[in-house]
C-alpha cells in the first residue's frame, strides 16, 4: 500500500484523509480481474472516498486489466498507436468509419468488442499493402452486413455455423472486387486466397463464427452505390451454382498460384461481372 498525504478532511468524522493505492480483485465480464485502485481513506474512521477523476482512472485500470487478459488493445495502446501515426481522435474515427465518441470511450476505459479490436489492429498495427485489402480496413461486421444484404435480395441465407463458405465467399468476393473496380474501394477490407474451390475468404475457418455473431449496427452503413452494386451482383448471379461457376471462369483466380492472395488491382480484369456503367 502506498500513502500520500492530502490536505483533505473526512466528511464523516472530520479526520485526516490520505490518498492510498490498494489491490482490488473483482469479477468483470465473467473474468477474474486484479487491478490497482487509487482512492482516499480517512485515517480515523477508515471511510474510503474517490472523486470523479480517481473513479475514471480506476475504471480505465479495471478495463485495461480485463483487456490484457482477453487479448484486446488497452486504452494506452490505442492512444500510443494513434499518436505514433500522427492521428487525432477524429482522424482515426474517420479512417475506421466510426463515431469519434467511440475512439474517446476506448481510450478512457470502455472495452471495445472483439470485432472492433480487429478493426483497430488492422489499421494501427497492420502495415500490409492495400493491394490485398481494397483500400479499406478489414471489418467483420461489414462482412456480415454485406452477406445479410445479399441474403435479403436472394431470399435465402448464405452463411451458417461451420459453413465452408463455398457460395457466400463468392458473392462477397464479387462485391468487394467489383466495388474496388467501379468505386475505387472494396466493401469489407477482406483478403481473398486462390484455392481449388475458387476465390475464398482468407482464413475463413477462423472467421465464420465471428461473422455470425458480429453486430451489424457497428458497421459503417452501405452507401447507395454499394447497395446498388450488391443488387447488381445478386441479379447477375441469382443461384449459388451460377456464382460458383462464374468465379471459376475468372482469369484473375486462374492465374494465381494455389494459396496466393488475389490482388484487388486485378479486379479490372473481371469478366463475369459487368461494370456499373454497363449495368446502367
Amino acid at each position: 500500500m502506498k500513502n500520500q498525504d492530502m490536505a483533505t478532511t473526512c466528511p464523516n468524522c472530520q479526520g485526516f484523509v490520505r490518498q492510498i493505492e490498494i489491490e482490488e480483485h473483482v469479477l468483470f465480464k465473467g473474468v477474474e480481474v486484479t487491478y490497482t485502485a487509487t482512492l482516499q481513506q480517512c485515517s480515523e474512521c477508515g471511510l474510503e472516498l474517490a472523486d470523479i477523476e480517481e473513479a475514471a482512472v480506476m475504471q480505465e485500470r479495471l478495463a485495461d486489466a480485463y483487456r490484457k487478459i482477453v487479448g484486446l488493445l488497452g486504452s494506452e495502446d490505442i492512444r500510443r498507436l494513434r499518436q505514433e501515426k500522427g492521428l487525432s481522435q477524429q482522424a482515426l474515427a474517420d479512417a475506421l468509419e466510426v463515431g469519434v465518441a467511440s475512439i474517446k470511450r476506448w481510450e478512457t476505459g470502455v472495452v471495445q468488442s472483439k470485432s472492433m479490436d480487429t478493426l483497430l489492429r488492422s489499421f494501427l498495427l497492420d502495415n500490409s499493402c492495400s493491394e490485398h485489402t481494397g483500400n479499406r480496413e478489414f471489418s467483420i461486421p461489414r462482412i456480415r452486413l454485406v452477406l445479410e444484404t445479399f441474403a435479403d435480395l436472394l431470399k435465402r441465407p448464405l452463411l451458417k455455423k461451420d459453413d465452408r463458405m463455398l457460395y457466400a465467399a463468392k458473392y462477397l468476393w464479387y462485391a468487394d472486387m467489383a466495388a474496388f473496380r467501379d468505386l475505387g474501394r472494396g466493401m469489407t477490407g477482406a483478403t481473398y486466397a486462390a484455392l481449388p474451390m475458387g476465390p475464398q475468404l482468407n482464413n475463413y475457418r477462423d472467421l465464420v463464427d465471428e461473422i455470425l455473431k458480429a453486430d451489424m449496427t457497428s458497421a459503417s452503413p452501405l452507401s447507395k452505390a454499394e447497395t446498388a452494386l450488391i443488387a447488381a451482383v445478386a441479379r447477375t448471379f441469382p443461384t449459388n451454382k451460377g456464382v460458383y461457376d462464374a468465379s471459376h471462369r475468372e482469369a484473375i483466380w486462374l492465374r494465381c498460384a494455389t494459396g496466393a492472395l488475389i490482388p484487388y488491382s486485378h479486379a479490372v480484369d473481371l469478366t463475369e461481372m459487368p461494370t456499373c456503367k454497363d449495368l446502367s
